[in-house]
């Protein structure tokens, strides 16, 4: 069977494509019409969501900062490189029940090292454990970055638990050291937010974003936007979860709260 027969039907046999088929099936079985309308409406969010086509609509108004050319990396003026924390593996089988980063926050670990050793800063990370007994995630981080990525390490910043906590501890640390400027790495969909509450908080910033979701695509057929995916699913769950978040911070700022 053609190979590309046999990804299209794949996408349909596994989540969340599977599910979409069954659902409409659900949908055209079922006898009340408000029965109908709710499985229609789930069902067609479900699908539209897994779609590179809405999911990428979403993750474009998000990734609007480009990534740091290497003319800016070698003429900035900033002082250290910010790295925000992203979440971490409980007890890793593989490195003996360990705590480690997880998928998400090793690529911004990559990337600050890679930014690290062109531009000869040292790396600030950041993150605490709030849901975690063990190391915070800037432990976790300054572990990677040492020992396995030769990075060097300024301080570290282990006591936040959001976006926002990171500003506003930062901002303190930062100013006792004399930082006027940093580079700051985060997910391009993330940037945004972390921008929001970096900026909110008098920090000055140079925004360093990786980890691109919209990204120009080497295969590319007609119908590849419609085809229901596990990846853009959670894609559009991230992009949501930034824009419910951004609306979140803001409306914190009109009221005052810290």
């Amino acid at each position: 069977m053609n190979q590309e027969i046999v990804w299209v039907l794949k996408t349909f046999v596994l989540p969340p494509g599977i599910l979409v088929i069954l659902g409409f099936t659900g949908f055209f079985l079922a006898r009340r019409l408000i029965g109908k309308l709710l499985l229609l409406l789930t069902l067609t969010a479900l699908y539209l969501f897994s779609t590179p086509f809405l999911s990428k609509q979403l993750m474009s108004g998000l990734e609007i900062i480009p990534a740091l050319t290497e003319a800016q990396i070698q003429k900035s003026d900033a002082q250290a490189i910010v790295l925000l924390g992203a979440g971490r593996q409980e007890a890793a089988p593989e490195y003996h029940g360990a705590d480690t980063v997880n998928p998400m926050l090793l690529e911004r670990l990559r990337y600050a090292a890679w930014l690290s050793k062109r531009s000869g800063l040292p790396i600030i990370p950041s993150g605490g454990s709030p849901l975690s007994k063990g190391p915070s995630e800037a432990e976790l981080s300054r572990q990677i970055l040492q020992n396995e990525l030769g990075a060097k390490i300024l301080f570290l910043e282990d006591k936040s638990r959001t976006t926002r906590e990171e500003a506003l501890i930062l901002k303190g640390m930062l100013k006792e050291r004399g930082i006027q400027k940093i580079m700051l790495v985060t997910h391009a969909w993330h940037m945004l937010r972390s921008l929001d509450v970096f900026v909110q908080a008098g920090i000055d910033v140079i925004p360093a974003p990786m980890g691109f979701a919209v990204r120009p695509s080497t295969i590319e057929r007609p119908y590849s936007p419609w085809l229901p995916s596990a990846k853009y699913m959670q894609n559009s769950y991230y992009a949501l979860h930034e824009y419910l978040g951004r609306a979140w911070y803001q409306l914190l700022n009109k009221t005052g709260r810290s």
